[in-house]
């Protein structure tokens, strides 16, 4: 057993609904279910009751409950004791970024973590991995993308990006300066595989169907994505800055169009936990803030529905 079950486990009690707490986790509901049937096995006790409309807690389930919620804050209180009093820990600081992330934005980080004789790290990771290596004390310090749990963490203020179609000038929309999402029809959706940031996905997916769009196709990639556009009449859903000269080799080959009415877009913050307020993870979060909103074009933007 180890804490992320417990963190699993809790979810599900809290929420008494497997769907809804894998959203909470930012992961997807299969692996959920196998984490706390391994967490059942290992305690010898079932801890739900579960059919097709509801789930309860057994009595063994709520018995556990209150000692796994202590568990989990007295892991994150140790943390937190450790990393504010341990000298050689002020050295060195985690940071989770999402694989769009700008050179320039990387580079700041590690020049400015040089300049406060830090040691930093470097963690390609998702929103999902991210999340649970923050609630795990694997990381200081992530970029998560809406929605995810907060619980347990603390947010920057929401930065934004609007939404617009890549597609391949040979497109039969590329003529366009705008394009109607309801005009997609036929039209191959390329995103990202919805275990990256489940609730991105559904949120991007539900928006699409919204606007009139249902993508013949949905084909998940994220380092073959020129490649599939270039194949095929498909698009993807990016920010303009995804098309800046050389983040991918063959951007000639492509055209970005804004969406009529900009109906779609995508929030992000700077996360760290609670109660780690050390000196080198406060001023660090704000490094990466002002490498967000200079280089990558992100926006401050208060997120609908937060």
């Amino acid at each position: 057993m180890d804490i992320r079950q417990f963190r699993y486990f809790t979810a599900v009690a809290e929420t008494l609904h497997f769907g809804e707490a894998a959203r909470r986790l930012n992961m997807t509901q299969p692996p959920l279910s196998k984490r706390i049937a391994e967490l059942e096995e290992a305690l010898g006790a079932r801890l739900f009751d579960r059919n097709s409309r509801k789930v309860t807690l057994t009595l063994s389930g709520q018995q556990f409950l209150p000692y796994a919620q202590a568990c989990i804050t007295a892991f994150d209180e140790a943390i937190s004791s450790v990393q504010a009093t341990t000298p050689s820990r002020s050295r060195r600081i985690r940071v989770g970024f999402p694989l769009d992330t700008s050179r320039k934005v990387l580079g700041l980080f590690t020049s400015e973590a040089r300049s406060m004789r830090a040691e930093a790290r470097i963690v390609e990771a998702t929103t999902a991995d991210q999340h649970r290596m923050l609630l795990a004390g694997e990381l200081d310090i992530g970029i998560l993308r809406y929605p995810y749990s907060s619980k347990g963490l603390w947010s920057s203020p929401t930065l934004c990006q609007t939404l617009g179609l890549v597609m391949s000038r040979t497109h039969p929309l590329a003529a366009r300066k705008e394009i109607d999402l309801a005009d997609l029809k036929g039209s191959t959706l390329v995103t990202f595989p919805r275990a990256i940031a489940p609730g991105l996905y559904d949120e991007l997916m539900a928006a699409c169907r919204a606007g009139g769009f249902r993508p013949k196709r949905i084909e998940h990639a994220m380092r073959m994505t020129t490649g599939l556009l270039l194949a095929e009449a498909a698009v993807a859903l990016r920010p303009k800055v995804a098309m800046r000269t050389g983040q991918a080799g063959r951007m000639a080959d492509l055209v970005w169009r804004p969406i009529v009415g900009e109906p779609l877009k995508w929030w992000t913050s700077v996360v760290r936990r609670k109660g780690n307020t050390d000196p080198l993870t406060l001023r660090t979060v704000q490094v990466i803030l002002r490498g967000l909103e200079k280089h990558d074009q992100w926006q401050h933007s208060p997120k609908r529905g937060r």
